[in-house]
């Protein structure tokens, strides 16, 4: 074990620590102060992305509750290695827009009709006037035409006259497309704000609260929590278990953070409604041949250190096991699994590898998580070069997309399939509604 493996555990946690959290932000503030800035939020908006539509739904009621002012950026290319697989990543966004959408009373996303040219020129149009005053009111009419298939309102609505005015736009539209790059992120339907991201409506909440805690808010509330909420009670508030037939699915892999907060959600909510609980192993992205970027990789890291803290899970101390340490995990799956103890194995493992730097591809490591699971250490010793589970997490990969997802954690429940462990409330929502709870 090198000196930089054992410190970088300790490192990582430092870094995404509550502490310097709160040190860069009052920095920030100072800086603002000493300029005499206004408090200004960047908000990245793409014409054919849902979660950008719902985002320009909710920012004047932003507007009206907070001292703050908003500038916008227009963007449209993907960043594509951020993306490994986009025509199920807008299939499944467009699913979600239309979740939250009924989550919070907005117009969803319908899209009827779309293609480059379409998205060129709407986004184009946007462009010419993000600068504007008006620009909420005008951008609203073009995402609605957009939205709703409305080509002749878009037609008429465009500006966009000469090839020369088309050139300027589109070097415009780069040049935002750079900037979001550069400020280390890549999702539109996103809001920046004193180098922290705010992605749709989901993370607007950790928004909410920030500018809250800046005193830029007359009546201080928080009004875009509802993927947060706690689990719903019972009416007699006694467990009231489903039929053995009924369980929930999570497709998971041992190296993403965010499997790890999703595996202890859905334990918890597999328990509180009395249902089985079934885990399907997947190789990590990196281990299919994909390619995930260090801007992914910070910020997802950043995402779920605030996320761990909405659901008191323990995250920061992290030791990747990626490689060795997935598959150690994965050949002794099987045997936790015949035990009856394949939940407390992967819970335990990846907290002991996300949470306290245990370094899961040496012997002690596997060792220590081995026996607080319950497991015996010779017999597992023995397993560790069988390779039988190459063969179910292919198969697991291939049922996740016939799913029509690619990526973990992701959720089933009946008939109902999310992906991510932000959106287990519309799981929850499904099992009450087989419960008749609701």
């Amino acid at each position: 074990m090198t000196i930089l493996s054992q410190i970088k555990p300790n490192l990582i946690n430092y870094l995404l620590g509550e502490d310097r959290l709160i040190k860069r932000r009052e920095r920030s503030e100072k800086r603002r102060i000493k300029y005499k800035e206004p408090h200004i939020l960047t908000v990245y908006l793409a014409i054919n992305d849902p979660n950008s539509y719902l985002l320009l739904q909710v920012i004047p009621e932003l507007k009206n509750r907070f001292r703050v002012q908003f500038r916008y950026k227009t963007i449209l290319d993907k960043q594509v290695m951020m993306f490994p697989e986009p025509q199920l990543w807008d299939a499944n966004t467009l699913k979600d827009g239309a979740n939250m959408a009924k989550l919070y009373g907005l117009k969803p996303p319908e899209l009827a009709t779309s293609n480059e040219e379409l998205n060129i020129q709407a986004s184009l149009q946007l462009v010419s006037i993000e600068s504007q005053d008006d620009f909420l009111e005008n951008a609203r009419v073009v995402f609605d035409a957009y939205w709703s298939g409305d080509l002749e309102a878009l037609s008429r609505l465009s500006s966009v006259k000469t090839t020369t005015q088309e050139s300027l736009l589109s070097q415009k539209l780069r040049n935002n497309e750079l900037e979001l790059l550069k400020n280390t992120h890549y999702l539109p339907g996103t809001i920046h704000y004193c180098d922290e991201w705010y992605w749709g409506l989901e993370r607007l909440q950790y928004l909410e609260e920030r500018l809250n805690d800046l005193g830029l808010s007359d009546k201080p509330q928080v009004k875009y929590a509802k993927l947060h909420q706690h689990l719903l009670p019972f009416k007699d508030n006694q467990p009231c278990p489903l039929s053995n037939a009924n369980k929930l699915t999570i497709y998971f892999s041992i190296r993403s953070p965010y499997s790890y907060l999703g595996l202890n959600r859905a334990s918890s909510l597999a328990k509180h409604y009395g249902l089985k609980l079934e885990i399907k192993p997947v190789l990590p992205m990196l281990m299919r041949n994909m390619h995930v970027p260090k801007n992914k990789g910070h910020y997802i890291a950043q995402d779920t250190k605030r996320e761990s803290i909405k659901y008191n899970i323990p995250f920061g101390k992290i030791a990747d096991p990626l490689g060795k340490g997935v598959e150690r995990c994965y050949a002794l799956f099987e045997y936790a699994k015949s035990e009856g103890k394949e939940e407390s194995f992967l819970i335990n493992y990846a907290r002991c590898v996300w949470s306290e730097g245990i370094r899961s591809e040496t012997d002690s490591g596997l060792k220590h998580i081995v026996q607080i699971s319950g497991l015996d250490w010779n017999h597992a010793q023995s397993l560790l070069n069988d390779s039988s589970w190459r063969q179910w997490t292919e198969e697991n990969l291939k049922e996740l997309y016939s799913l029509g997802l690619w990526g973990v954690p992701s959720f089933k429940f009946e008939q109902t399939i999310v992906f991510g462990q932000d959106k287990l409330l519309f799981i929850e929502h499904a099992i009450r509604r087989s419960l008749q709870l609701d």
